[in-house]
């Protein structure tokens, strides 16, 4: 039947990310939680399926979503943080080689995310929500490497260019992630700062 085939198509992004959200953080050796993992699964189904969040938050400065979260009432405040963090990890992890010639850089949209996340901690932990407080306190204790979680999902759904030498080496000189780091070296490339180079 159409419903059941919709419920197939449904559940398909989700389980797909699941699958190389696990990959991607059993081969980085991250430790950490199931309901983390979770929570990325659902969130690239969330973005790559609708957009919805996406849509609306990349039309208003990220700056100024934040200050609106700080001035609203305790609900929207959760309501548009989680926005916030949500949107600050996935471009962080998707599109941050688009993110060196923008404005807004990559290190912004990480700062945002760990703000973001850290507050949502401290809002569920009074509210007696230990589960949600314990989930973003680990999104934003562990953001930059979800972001490299996210970044080695996006090259194995070849939904970037990331591979390319040249973008790595560059990620890996502004952001040190771990992940570029080793993808160089899968490379037959040893990164080197040449800013911290003794000058001949």
């Amino acid at each position: 039947s159409q419903e059941s085939n919709a419920m197939i198509t449904a559940k398909r992004p989700i389980e797909h990310f699941k699958e190389l959200v696990a990959t991607a953080i059993k081969h980085q050796k991250i430790s950490t939680n199931e309901l983390a993992e979770f929570y990325l699964s659902n969130l690239l189904a969330d973005f790559v399926a609708a957009k919805k969040i996406f849509q609306e938050l990349s039309e208003e400065p990220l700056s100024m979503s934040y200050l609106k979260a700080l001035g609203a009432g305790r609900e929207e405040q959760g309501i548009i943080l989680k926005r916030l963090g949500d949107f600050s990890l996935f471009i962080s992890g998707f599109f941050s080689d688009s993110l060196k010639r923008k404005i807004i850089d990559i290190d912004f949209y990480i700062l945002t995310g760990v703000a973001s996340y850290g507050y949502l901690a401290d809002f569920y932990r009074t509210e007696d929500s230990q589960a949600l407080s314990t989930l973003f306190e680990e999104l934003a204790g562990n953001f930059k490497a979800f972001v490299d979680v996210l970044a080695e999902v996006s090259e194995r759904s070849s939904l970037t260019s990331a591979r390319d030498v040249l973008r790595v080496y560059e990620r890996w000189l502004r952001t040190k992630s771990r992940r570029a780091e080793s993808l160089l070296r899968e490379l037959g490339i040893e990164p080197q700062d040449i800013s911290t180079l003794p000058v001949q």
